[in-house]
């Protein structure tokens, strides 16, 4: 095994010591996210878990040359997400400019790491959909995507984590069965990182409010890794999966976007605009709690992915499973559609 129970409680620890280090600096230097409008915390909260989460992980990569000697172009362009984010998170952004960002680091993974979405996989029963010539525009639009999907999810306090860490379980496991225990090590590590901003996160009884979020820097280089990830998994003759799998790792939050990316230009609401009209957000009207709200979602996430793995398990047709990944997600629009009107009702 490339990591062992040390290093993964070390990196736990270590998560955990750059939250407690870097919560007072980010008082000092204005890196706080206040209550008001949309917001519903009651105090000024530190927005370093996405920091906290990338030191841990470096830091404990570093004594781990197999680990760092694989990833380290991963991490290089994470931190520049990550940089991009903490900027967003201080001077509040354009949506153009902090996609062009994105854009210009997915561009780099694309050309300069060559991980590139080549092939969709056989969706449509004809055999692989190769890309070709648009395989760099194909992989910019889909990091994107993911970056934006995932950092959609980051309304209420451990979503966006918890959809992470589920979307990271199924790829390691697939990792787990094919023996690329480097991915799984690299993963674990992720996976004990994140873990460990959820502690300080996670509501719960005995800890009602959040004492750190993840901030736009956090949830945007958490996708971007996520996307890295699901990407290079399903390409190559070594490919851990074929691509419609990535689907259902991501089903929830992916369903989530798509789902605003169609009904707000309806409204005539930008599609990047925060708002309330989140799934999440609808629940949360229906006068479910907070951790109830994220409780449902995070079962939902993880029943998409088991589906995906016992999927792959059994070498279900592809075609078949992207079929019917689109029918749940008519099903979820028409349902989130309902729900979204219901909870309109509700409030008049």
């Amino acid at each position: 095994m490339v990591t062992t129970a040390p290093y993964l409680i070390a990196c736990f620890a270590m998560t955990l010591l750059a939250i407690q280090l870097l919560r007072p600096v980010a008082f000092k230097f204005g890196l706080l996210d206040f209550p008001g409008g949309r917001k519903t915390h009651i105090s000024a909260t530190p927005l370093v878990g996405g920091m906290s989460i990338f030191t841990g992980l470096v830091l404990i990569s570093l004594a781990l040359p197999a680990i760092l000697q694989v990833y380290a172009p991963l991490l290089t362009l994470a931190a520049l997400v990550l940089f991009i984010g903490t900027i967003d998170d201080v001077k509040d952004l354009k949506p153009q400019v902090r996609m062009t960002g994105h854009s210009l680091v997915a561009l780099a993974m694309a050309v300069v790491a060559e991980v590139q979405l080549n092939s969709l996989g056989n969706l449509f029963a004809f055999g692989d959909v190769q890309v070709g010539w648009l395989a760099i525009p194909v992989t910019v639009f889909a990091t994107v995507g993911v970056i934006n999907a995932i950092n959609m999810s980051d309304g209420i306090d451990g979503l966006s984590g918890g959809l992470v860490i589920v979307a990271l379980i199924a790829i390691a496991t697939l990792a787990g069965v094919r023996g690329d225990f480097v991915l799984v090590g690299f993963i674990s590590l992720l996976v004990c990182a994140v873990l460990a901003f959820l502690s300080m996160n996670f509501r719960r009884p005995f800890n009602r409010k959040a004492l750190v979020y993840l901030g736009d820097s956090g949830s945007t280089m958490l996708g971007f890794m996520l996307a890295w990830l699901l990407i290079e998994c399903a390409q190559g003759n070594g490919a851990l999966f074929s691509p419609v799998y990535a689907l259902w790792f991501l089903a929830l939050p992916l369903f989530d976007t798509v789902n605003l990316l169609f009904k707000r230009p309806m409204r005539g609401v930008s599609p990047f605009k925060p708002g309330t009209d989140h799934l999440h957000h609808n629940l949360l009207s229906r006068g479910f709690s907070v951790l109830q709200v994220v409780l449902i979602l995070l079962t939902v996430a993880a029943l998409f992915a088991v589906a995906g793995l016992l999927a792959y398990m059994n070498e279900a047709s592809e075609t078949f499973m992207f079929q019917l990944f689109l029918v749940l997600f008519a099903l979820y629009f028409a349902f989130e559609h309902k729900l979204a009107k219901t909870a309109e009702a509700t409030e008049f």
